[in-house]
């Protein structure tokens, strides 16, 4: 059950703490980092947070520790005068080349407690594999050896796949508490109004290194080579990775309706990057095949000197 907060324990530190507790439920993670979600007033952790409790929807963008997964495709087939074999390898030479990368990819939309059932039921039965069955029409029509028919066929994985996939979670929301405290050590306090207790370009950089860090190619030293108070090379960096032309005027709005307002980033450029960061992370809308938002908070963060 989630620990109760004393005065002498953050929401940091209790998150910090489940995290590395094994015996921890994963779920009861994920709550506590709900909280800090909110607390943070940032959208795409929210929209995380909210996905691997959930489960993702089918048109949303997976993580990369849910989608590079690839499988072993099997099958049972029969042949003439009773003969038959199971469990057989389907080579991969027998798979029409235009699908093969498809087929071969397992893809885990479930929210973790399904993940968890998944482990705990194979330690039960001592089944060490995962299996999506082929469409029976698919699978009568794929070939495996000559001679013999396909009855059916399916793509595995080990069900340690399974248990990286939460390990994963877990060693990522850690290292996002890490960060998040390192920037603000208060940051998971309750606060009424004002400001996010870390800026949300900041917290962006944040999310998109550490929990998306094998998905977006960002670091602490990363090459943004922007200069604070270039629009113009803002723009053209932004360009290069690919956001839309749309969305960089929208940005040049946002900056000049920013204008006057002390704090940095503005109001209208924080909504700016919440959108861009939620069309990466959330729903998979493409802002060009190399942006990242990793990249984009990055840049705008360094065109308002905060980095």
């Amino acid at each position: 059950m989630p620990r109760s907060y004393t005065s002498r324990v953050s929401l940091l530190e209790d998150i910090q703490a489940s995290a590395v507790d094994p015996s921890h439920p994963l779920s009861d993670l994920l709550r506590e980092c709900q909280i800090l979600a909110f607390r943070l007033r940032h959208e795409p952790f929210k929209t995380w947070v909210a996905h691997e409790l959930n489960g993702y929807p089918d048109e949303a963008s997976l993580p990369v520790y849910r989608a590079s997964l690839r499988g072993h495709i099997k099958a049972d087939i029969a042949g003439g005068y009773g003969r038959s074999a199971t469990n057989v390898a389907v080579p991969l030479s027998n798979i029409p080349p235009e699908v093969r990368d498809e087929v071969t990819q397992f893809k885990f939309y479930q929210g973790v407690a399904t993940l968890e059932s998944l482990v705990a039921d194979g330690k039960r039965t001592n089944d060490t594999r995962v299996m999506s069955p082929f469409d029976p029409e698919l699978a009568a029509v794929t070939p495996v050896w000559q001679g013999y028919q396909t009855i059916s066929m399916w793509l595995e994985v080990p069900l340690a796949s399974v248990q990286g996939i939460l390990d994963q979670v877990r060693t990522r929301a850690l290292a996002f508490t890490l960060e998040i405290e390192a920037a603000n050590p208060n940051a998971g306090a309750v606060v009424s109004d004002g400001e996010p207790p870390v800026p949300l370009a900041q917290t962006s950089y944040i999310f998109n290194t550490t929990i998306l860090g094998g998905q977006v190619a960002v670091g602490p030293n990363a090459a943004v080579n922007i200069t604070q108070g270039d629009l113009p090379g803002l723009l053209r960096y932004l360009e290069g990775i690919g956001v839309l032309a749309a969305d960089r005027e929208a940005l040049v709005q946002a900056i000049q309706g920013d204008a006057e307002e002390a704090e940095k980033p503005g109001s209208r450029v924080r909504d700016w990057l919440g959108r861009m960061a939620f069309k990466v992370v959330a729903v998979g809308e493409a802002v060009g095949e190399n942006a990242a938002g990793g990249l984009i908070a990055a840049a705008v963060a360094r065109y308002l000197g905060l980095i």
